[in-house]
């Protein structure tokens, strides 16, 4: 199964110049710059901006604390804010489409494609409601994003039935831990953005770069397209989704080494080992490396 192009995009809540620099090396090809965050003034960062917009696909928001940001200066400044980003014509702008500005960003986005968002934190409503919001958003915006909070795992579903609803492209996903299957399983029905934390989560449920590569993965996604590029984004997501999976591992093991120590058990099993290494088959040397790994974490637990 193929990602069908989902362009996975690293959040990052930017506070200075320093902030972009760093999120410009993680292997994600494309940035969500949240400018709501900006402590530093806009004339500071706008040099690492430039080079983000260079370098990767990036989206531009500016989120209010009701929209789930951290914006709080007033709409005017936050339009302001707006209209200075899209002079270093940026590939995306996201803005609610409830907004009062919403009206005044598109109207000034030129090549830029707009976003047109709707979020609700506090629960999901029903399908005829989404529904009337994803239209609503997609009047306004080249691009529809839905993402409401999930409360159980159904509430899921309601959210991913938007996914091809309407006639504009649509991300749409629940947030929450009932609601995080929906990030992998809208890859797979067509999103055409999905989010990942690259170290700070900006909304309940959101997967690390790794742990999103590690699911998609085990769900038969992969990046879409042939050549040398696409083949060096499927390494970084297998090298993504192997380090997530030997974090777990570790964790698995030091919480392991607790439970020995506690019960009076030998830190060593030497069948155990036996047994995961005949498993590991051509993989052994591997293996061998990390079960060293686990008992040194084991020791020190």
């Amino acid at each position: 199964m193929q990602s069908h192009g989902v362009l996975i995009c690293g959040v990052v809540p930017v506070r200075r110049p320093a902030d972009v620099y760093r999120a410009l090396e993680a292997p994600v090809p494309c940035l969500e710059l949240r400018l709501d965050y900006l402590q530093a003034g806009l004339a500071e960062v706008r040099p690492a901006l430039e080079q983000a917009v260079a370098r990767k696909t990036v989206i531009f928001t500016v989120r209010r604390r009701e929209e789930g940001g951290a914006w709080r200066g007033s709409e005017e400044e936050r339009a302001g804010m707006y209209l200075k980003l899209l002079e270093l014509n940026p590939h995306y702008v996201d803005v609610e489409a409830e907004a009062s500005i919403a009206g005044q960003v598109a109207a000034a986005r030129g090549k830029t494609l707009l976003i047109a968002s709707r979020h609700d934190f506090g629960g999901t409503p029903p399908v005829d409601v989404l529904l009337s919001w994803a239209k609503k958003a997609a009047e306004l915006g080249d691009v529809v994003k839905v993402a409401t909070y999930a409360k159980e795992p159904r509430d899921g579903l309601r959210v991913l039935s938007l996914i091809g609803a309407v006639e504009k492209p649509t991300v749409a996903f629940a947030m929450g831990p009932a609601g995080a299957y929906t990030r992998v399983a809208a890859a797979a029905l067509g999103s055409p953005i999905m989010y990942v934390s690259l170290g700070e989560a900006t909304a309940p449920g959101q997967m690390t770069a790794d742990a999103y590569y590690a699911a998609l993965l085990a769900v038969g996604a992969s990046p879409s397209g042939e050549g040398l590029p696409t083949l060096r984004e499927t390494l970084d997501w297998v090298d993504g989704g192997l380090m997530y999976l030997l974090k777990k591992r570790l964790e698995v093991c030091r919480d392991m080494g607790r439970l020995k120590k506690a019960a009076g058990l030998p830190i060593y099993d030497d069948a155990r080992e036996t047994q995961v290494l005949k498993r590991a088959g051509d993989f052994k040397q591997i293996f061998d490396l990390i079960i060293q790994m686990c008992k040194a974490v084991q020791i020190v637990a």
